[in-house]
């Protein structure tokens, strides 16, 4: 796919997104959304700023000061969040640059000194396992961070509406509702949602109670990172005031935040967990091919 016709697809996402288009033209994002991964996740980056931005519109019947500033945060929060990634890319671009200016500069040292000789045995590559503790770390920090733009961006006086989450959980993810229930210990459910966070896409639900906000999330996992050599067990984490609790499936990976401490965590994880896992393996089971929308 080359770049002009990503840059023709991105320019008709506006009217697409819209419904504007015709028939055929629209048929034609589809087919490239489906063949472009770098087009379809800037769709979904656009869908959600919209999603962000309705849901701020809409709080400003309920309380005029309290809607006016939440619609401020939420907009705030989806501008920062696109802001971060354009400098997230830009700073990989600069360092990919400079990893190969100096790779370069090496290599001509090298041969300079060395231009008459071969290596007889070339040096390891060194690459660190899939499971090291920085991966480990990343999806934790990933998962606590989409917790605090995302679930603590809702206002005390948010209620639970089916149909509302429903239709935001989409037809895959809806029957979490029922399957983990609406009450855990003291916590109700609140909201549910697919939403991405640093090119991370989650099925996301929100909990809340006695003044504590907690995430479940579902997140797709690295099909290229062996999952077979993991122990399955509940894998702990602590990232700022927050505590992670976290397990992976064949294809997934599901994950418990809250501000709690580690032990109750851990005590609700092991609540949220059974229920969860089970409905991931069906959906495993039933298309492994699948992936979050």
């Amino acid at each position: 796919m080359g770049e002009s016709d990503c840059q023709t697809i991105r320019e008709l996402l506006g009217p697409y997104l819209d419904n504007e288009l015709l028939v055929e033209t629209n048929q034609l994002v589809l087919d490239h959304l489906d063949f472009c991964p770098d087009c379809a996740a800037e769709s979904e980056r656009r869908m959600e700023l919209r999603r962000l931005l309705k849901t701020a519109l809409d709080c400003e019947a309920d309380d005029d000061e309290e809607s006016e500033r939440l619609s401020r945060r939420r907009v705030h929060v989806a501008l920062d969040r696109e802001r971060r990634r354009q400098i997230t890319t830009r700073m990989r671009w600069v360092a990919l640059a400079a990893t190969f200016i100096l790779v370069l500069g090496l290599g001509l040292v090298y041969w300079r000194n060395h231009s008459t000789t071969r290596l007889a045995n070339p040096p390891a590559t060194g690459l660190a396992p899939a499971t090291s503790p920085e991966l480990i770390a990343a999806v934790d920090r990933d998962a606590v961070e989409n917790h605090q733009v995302c679930a603590l961006s809702y206002p005390p006086n948010w209620t639970f509406d089916r149909q509302r989450v429903a239709r935001n959980l989409t037809p895959r993810f809806a029957p979490l509702i029922d399957t983990i229930g609406h009450h855990h210990s003291a916590y109700e459910l609140i909201e549910g949602h697919v939403c991405s966070y640093q090119q991370r896409k989650y099925a996301h639900l929100i909990f809340r109670g006695e003044g504590h906000t907690i995430s479940v999330f579902i997140e797709n996992d690295d099909p290229a990172d062996p999952k077979s050599s993991r122990p399955r067990e509940i894998d702990q984490a602590s990232y700022k005031t927050y505590q992670v609790a976290s397990l992976d499936t064949g294809s997934h990976r599901v994950f418990v935040v809250s501000d709690l401490s580690n032990s109750e965590n851990l005590v609700l994880a092991n609540q949220l967990f059974p229920a969860t896992l089970d409905f991931v393996h069906k959906l495993e089971l039933g298309r492994p091919e699948d992936s979050l929308p």
